[in-house]
């Protein structure tokens, strides 16, 4: 399907479907159409990559059993500067715990498992879209800087020695609270509570996104520091 021409109210929140299961997607269409959003539906990654992806509100991705699956394609939003802050949620019929690390590892917003309710799906979006817009409201227009990292928090953009540094919402949220925050130390479920709404994640995958945020952030990597018995801060 192509994306939506417009006829809709504007005020309507757009959702992307990407999932190969035409039944399913036909259902969720329905059911979303009953809801007030506008939805469009395609059944691969790579072409959904070629849809303006900036014009949604939430994309709902399938983990998809095929070389670019879900994972890949969520990576590619993260690291696409016009679409890094939409939010996504991935949706699959696996259930172990390296799947659901590995979709948040690769900047999902939340994990839903297959089958599930539709009630339950619909519950979870709205939960995700109103976190979203907390953030927008509360998004500061000022520009914090240390040294070399300069947050703009107005942008929600991050400069390393003034090189753009793509980051996911939740190394985003990290870091932002690291940043407003230096010399102080936070425990996981400080973190969590702060980047994520879920109340699910594991503190491996607090772990694994500090992980990647040091990597991300180079050598000023090395001032987040973990200390045993009072948790990760950014400590200059």
């Amino acid at each position: 399907m192509t994306p939506s021409d417009g006829v809709h109210a504007n005020s309507a929140e757009k959702l992307l479907i990407v999932d190969s299961d035409n039944m399913l997607c036909e259902l969720l269409q329905y059911k979303f159409d009953n809801e007030g959003f506008i939805v469009d539906i395609v059944h691969d990654g790579e072409t959904a990559l070629t849809f303006p992806l900036d014009k949604y509100d939430l994309m709902l991705v399938d983990l998809m059993n095929r070389p670019f699956n879900g994972v890949r394609f969520t990576r590619a939003i993260r690291e696409n500067s016009d679409t890094f802050g939409i939010p996504v949620i991935i949706m699959s019929d696996r259930t172990g715990e390296d799947a659901i690390v590995e979709a948040f590892d690769a900047g999902a917003d939340d994990y839903i498992t297959k089958p599930f309710s539709t009630r339950v799906l619909i519950a979870r979006i709205r939960s995700v879209l109103r976190r979203r817009k907390r953030m927008t409201a509360r998004r500061l227009s000022n520009v914090l800087r240390y040294k070399g990292i300069t947050v703009d928090f107005g942008a929600g953009t991050v400069l390393v020695d003034e090189n753009p540094v793509s980051l996911t919402r939740t190394e985003y949220l990290i870091l932002a609270m690291f940043m407003r925050h230096r010399n102080q130390f936070f425990e996981r479920s400080e973190i969590q509570h702060e980047a994520w709404e879920e109340e699910t994640i594991s503190e491996r995958a607090v772990d694994t996104n500090i992980s990647r945020l040091r990597k991300k952030l180079g050598d000023y990597g090395r001032q987040i520091v973990n200390r045993q018995g009072f948790g990760y801060g950014f400590i200059e």
